[in-house]
């Protein structure tokens, strides 16, 4: 039935597409039309039938009367949508319609809009993907349109598709030579007839760059289709042919000799080192042992090209070009051996170390980097934004390398204290024997990134190269040469004078132990991170920007247990004594950033604190951080510091020490909840909730405490404006339950054959009659606390599918435990389970008892009180919520303790007969796919239209 409304719902949108002077705003709604009906062609002969008649018709009646340009994308898109599968293609090309299309809408003129190109190429497509379409394609000549589209980069998303079409129209056409070679020759064109000389003048870049606009999209497209068929198959000949059509080793080579802008470099770049990766694959062989190797001639013209690229930049001061080519060998390395595992005639050394090893930046280029005046710290920065675009290429002991080097690096920027982390500097290899860091003076001599700038070049000279380092030896200078001394961007103060490379490398080496949480086994510099990032945050000189980064090193050093105490789990005498008065000064920092980074480190610390080493326990305490944080959290000026904060005292107060000694004297449970009532940001009040929990769990409070923080639960969940406080607070709720089911003897979710009766002061018989009072007792004193009128609101909360889903599953969870026991069956003596209560505080054994007309009585009074709490809550939870800030009157407070009210008046009957008597999993499961269908589904998309055609003579689409 639903089929058949939207078939017909598509057909009169279908037709109003053909009207004359039809006209929409924007294709966003054609655009989610187009994808339902792609979904559906394969599952509907009759849509599929109305789409034809609707093309046919629009041939027809669009040679006179062209449609608006949304109505001509959607059709152009649609044709090749449906023209995927053959037969459908055959059946519109025997109509001639595809010929009919370019005509109608000029497809092959030049001038067309971007959009139509878009659309115009994404048909194509569609269509070249079987063997009907791809005859057309040739045998029309359409594929040339499509090469001009490419070459003449009118948008991005043009030239994308443009070079999409040609690449996989080349893969799926591999073995018809003779179209292909045609195919590269026009793709060649511009670079065969190329007659620009060698650029001179750096001041004449941009006429340069105009000049060679049409070659630079033919580079382009060139890199795009090597780059998409090299790593296509092994067998694939297109590579060859475009190397031999186009001579393009030599002509490459050429343009990079005569380039001197580093912008048209970029279109040369990537297509050289495509060239001599390629170099790899075509010397593919199989050896005694049935595996795949490189032969040796194959890996000479390899190490070649490569060398080749290397001294180029170099000679030409193109430094970050330099690493830039290492980054672009590690990702075609890679992608090459996933398409086959192959082995190189080198085994001596990992070609992933070497080009890591490189990127730290290559020792052959210490001459110009010394005697050239370039901007080094940003050349640098960029070396470390180019390690990090490769981070997950890289292995573990790869990654070793670039992470050893920026730790050396901020060690450059710091001045140690002690000589407490002194390590000497024993070199190491690339499988991750780690060069020592020394601290012997201020100048690193390691080979790492940026050690080059710490040292005069004539002073300096190579001593060895072992196991894939280049090892720098600084010699004693010559008498004469005393006084050339070439001064290091890190000389001085370079936490002050260098900024923008410090930040990106704290950045790096935070990505990095992120990411492969190296602890001291891997790599022994993780053991001095904590404390170099503790010496850039005690400089009184840094930004927020760096102070904000160096505390996030030492959140992660301190949580994978990078510090020696932390990685022994000892408690010595370290750097770890030092970052209590560190975090305690920084949470004084006027910057809220500081602030908030200050408490995720403290967060970190109290977590560990709690299970794994006590000993922070002491740091928390000593250094006063307990009130400091709580004051923090109920006046800072930034909500989110706020909540922060309250995140660390929700896990300090788990921790018995911590409690005892200060937290417990903090009067936190008032103080929270007189925040709730008065904070005006989310953000806030849900870690309150989550605080408040805390304490309930975890702490022992009086009867008239536990009055107030279940009030206060009841408005967080049924009045907050906010789903995670409404979350947070049914959560609460759950444990309230679970308490409650424990204190009546309940074990790890179930009744336990005897107990302890603390009424009765001694063991009893949990039989069936026992358990069900005992569930009995739970379930007034939820009643009495307004927990029954929490969950069946929540459970029906319109706003807020997630709060919804919560009470779902806690109802569920509840329901399942009733059923366990039989609470819905009558007992001996033949008491049902509707009955008038009974005090909470009472012995008696009556289950509730109740008729079918009462339970539909209840039914209907329990709908009406929900209702009428959802309906105050769209009229006046804004005002209550806001009434201290927006200064608003008593009504506001009514309103409210009148929401209570009806809370209270949700009876345990109701509650019981409502959740034995509905399947809230059907419940929940109607209103998720309710709610992922509403606005895009198939239904509603045509109803949207019809409805903004049929209420304006202009339609328009712009609520989308």
């Amino acid at each position: 039935m639903e089929t058949s409304s939207i078939n017909e719902k598509l057909s009169e949108v279908l037709k109003l597409f053909l009207l004359p002077n039809y006209n929409v705003a924007s294709t966003t709604y054609l655009d989610l039309l187009l994808t339902h009906i792609a979904n559906s062609l394969t599952k509907s002969d009759d849509q599929c039938q109305i789409i034809k008649d609707y093309i046919e018709k629009a041939c027809q009646i669009w040679i006179d009367n062209k449609p608006c340009q949304p109505v001509t994308v959607f059709t152009i898109k649609l044709i090749g949508a449906i023209g995927k599968n053959q037969n459908y293609f055959d059946y519109f090309n025997e109509l001639n319609i595809y010929y009919k299309i370019l005509d109608i809408f000029n497809l092959r003129r030049d001038d067309l809009s971007a959009s139509v190109k878009m659309a115009y190429t994404t048909m194509l497509i569609d269509i070249i993907g079987h063997n009907s379409g791809r005859k057309w394609v040739i045998d029309s000549g359409i594929w040339k349109d499509v090469i001009k589209f490419a070459q003449f980069n009118h948008t991005m998303y043009v030239t994308r598709e443009s070079q999409k079409f040609i690449y996989q129209l080349l893969i799926n056409e591999s073995q018809n030579i003779d179209l292909c070679t045609e195919i590269i020759k026009k793709v060649s064109e511009p670079l065969i007839n190329d007659t620009h000389g060698i650029q001179v003048h750096t001041a004449l870049e941009d006429l340069y760059l105009d000049q060679t606009r049409v070659l630079s999209t033919t580079l382009n497209l060139i890199t795009s289709i090597l780059e998409n068929i090299l790593f296509n198959n092994l067998d694939n000949t297109i590579p060859n042919l475009l190397y031999d059509i186009a001579n393009l080793e030599v002509r490459i080579k050429a343009l990079l000799e005569a380039c001197i802008s580093t912008k048209f470099l970029t279109n040369i770049h990537k297509l050289w080192v495509l060239m001599f990766i390629s170099k790899l694959k075509f010397g593919f062989k199989t050896n005694e042992n049935n595996e795949t190797v490189v032969s040796q001639e194959a890996w000479n013209k390899f190490h070649v090209g490569y060398c080749y690229l290397q001294t180029l930049f170099i000679s030409k001061n193109y430094i970050t070009e330099l690493v830039k080519t290492n980054k672009f060998s590690l990702i075609y390395w890679k992608k090459l051996q996933t398409v086959q595992a192959f082995r190189t005639p080198e085994t001596k050394h990992k070609f992933d170390h070497q080009v890591v090893v490189s990127m730290r930046l290559a020792y052959e280029a210490r001459d110009v980097m010394l005697k050239e005046d370039l901007p080094l710290e940003l050349i640098c920065k960029s070396c470390i934004e180019m390690v990090l675009e490769v981070v997950d290429l890289m292995d573990r002991d790869t990654a070793v390398i670039p992470f050893q080097s920026m730790c050396h690096v901020l060690k450059n920027y710091v001045t140690s204290e002690t000589d407490s982390n002194e390590i000497q500097d024993n070199g190491g290899d690339c499988r991750g024997e780690i060069p020592y860091m020394s601290n012997k003076n201020s100048h690193d001599t390691s080979p790492i990134l940026l050690s080059a700038l710490r040292q005069n070049n004539d002073n300096c000279h190579q001593a060895q190269y072992s196991n894939g380092y280049n090892q720098i030896q600084c010699m004693k200078p010559p008498n004469n040469l005393k006084n050339v001394v070439r001064k290091s961007i890190l000389d001085g103060d370079p936490i002050v004078d260098t900024p923008i490379l410090l930040s990106t490398l704290l950045h790096g080496v935070a990505v990095m132990t992120e990411k492969f949480q190296f602890k001291w086994s891997d790599c022994v510099e993780t053991i001095c991170v904590l404390s170099l990032a503790q010496e850039v945050l005690n400089h009184s000189g840094i930004s927020a920007n760096l102070c904000v980064r160096a505390l996030k090193i030492c959140k992660l050093a301190i949580e994978n247990f990078m510090p020696p105490n932390l990685a022994l789990l000892v408690n010595s005498e370290s750097h770890m004594n030092n970052i209590g008065p560190t975090l305690y000064k920084r949470l004084h920092d006027s910057n809220w950033e500081v602030r908030d980074s200050v408490l995720e480190v403290l967060m970190v610390i109290a977590n560990i604190s709690e299970t794994t080493y006590p000993a922070f326990q002491e740091l928390i305490l000593t250094n006063k951080l307990l009130s400091l944080v709580t004051d923090i959290a109920m006046k800072d000026g930034e909500s989110y510091v706020r909540a922060s904060a309250l995140k660390f005292i929700a896990i300090a107060v788990r921790i018995n020490n911590l409690w005892n000694k200060e937290l417990s004297s903090l009067h936190l449970i008032e103080r929270s909840i007189k925040l709730f009532s008065e904070e005006s940001e989310a953000i806030v009040r849900k870690e309150v909730v989550i605080l408040i929990r805390e304490l309930y769990v975890y702490r022992q409070w009086p009867n008239t405490v536990f009055d107030t923080i279940n009030h206060t639960m009841v408005v967080a969940a049924i009045l907050d404006l906010h789903w995670e406080v409404k979350i947070n607070a049914l959560s609460y709720w759950h444990d309230f339950i679970k308490f409650q089911l424990t204190e009546q003897g309940m074990l790890d979710g179930e009744f336990p054959t005897v107990t302890f009766s603390k009424e009765h002061k001694k063991i009893v018989q949990l039989d069936d009659k026992e358990i069900k009072n005992r569930l009995n007792k739970v379930i007034q004193y939820m009643a009495k606390e307004n927990c029954l009128g929490v969950l069946l609101v929540t459970l029906e909360d319109e706003s807020d599918f997630q709060v919804s889903k919560s009470a779902a599953d806690i109802i569920n969870e509840l329901k399942c435990l009733l059923l366990k026991y039989k609470f819905d069956q009558p007992t001996q003596n033949n008491t049902c389970l509707y009955s008038n209560p009974c005090n909470s505080k009472s012995n008696s054994s009556c289950l509730l008892k109740s008729s079918e007309s009462s339970t539909k009585n209840n039914e209907k009074d329990l709908s009406r009180i929900i209702d009428d709490i959802i309906d105050s809550n769209d009229s006046s939870l804004l005002a209550i919520m806001y009434k201290n800030s927006l200064k608003m009157n008593d009504d506001c407070v009514n309103e409210k303790r009148e929401a209570l009210d009806r809370i209270s008046k949700i009876t345990r009957e109701q509650f019981l007969s409502h959740i034995l008597n509905t399947d809230i999993d059907a419940y929940i499961n109607e209103r998720r796919n309710w709610l992922n269908t509403y606005t895009v589904s198939y239904n509603s998309i045509l109803d949207d239209i019809l409805t903004v055609y049929a209420q304006t003579d202009t339609i328009s689409m712009d609520c989308y």
